[in-house]
């Protein structure tokens, strides 16, 4: 409901900044939007939603003919999703094109056995370690051979 809310909010009011003569004005209408929107782009993230109500106010998706109503903001919705596609298109081949070669099971096994004996060994060295000692301290905590001369029982006595 809240994301509903928000949705209808950041329509309403990109509707409102825009001042279009022709435009969705009556709450109803708005509602009807909303739903129509969510059921046509259901992948779409409210961030997304957030950036689309954003290019429209800067001018990157221009309203033409002083008209936006539902058939516009439907066209702007899917130049978004065309520019969306292209650049998570263009960031998977990047990813492709730096992605490490394929293991055979003979390597992943090799790298395992590797890891586990490097594992062995740091359990090794750390059972080999002597413990360490702790400092003795007083009934409060405090270290023992420290003076402590402002404490509060030497204020209780003066």
């Amino acid at each position: 409901m809240q994301t509903e809310a928000a949705l209808i909010l950041m329509l309403k009011k990109t509707l409102m900044y825009l001042d279009c003569n022709k435009t969705i004005t009556g709450d109803e209408d708005i509602l009807m939007a909303v739903k129509h929107l969510r059921e046509q782009f259901p992948a779409m993230k409210l961030e997304e939603w957030h950036l689309v109500m954003h290019r429209m106010k800067t001018g990157q998706y221009p309203v033409r003919f002083e008209r936006l109503k539902l058939p516009e903001i439907c066209a702007i919705f899917q130049q978004y999703e065309g520019e969306r596609a292209e650049r998570r298109e263009g960031l998977w081949n990047e990813v492709k094109k730096i992605a490490p070669k394929v293991l055979s099971d003979h390597e992943v096994m090799k790298m395992y056995e590797a890891n586990k004996q490097r594992m062995d060994e740091k359990k090794k060295a750390a059972a080999e370690e002597p413990e360490i000692e702790r400092v003795k301290t007083d009934e409060r905590g405090r270290w023992q051979h420290i003076p402590y001369p402002n404490s509060p029982e030497d204020e209780v006595q003066s």
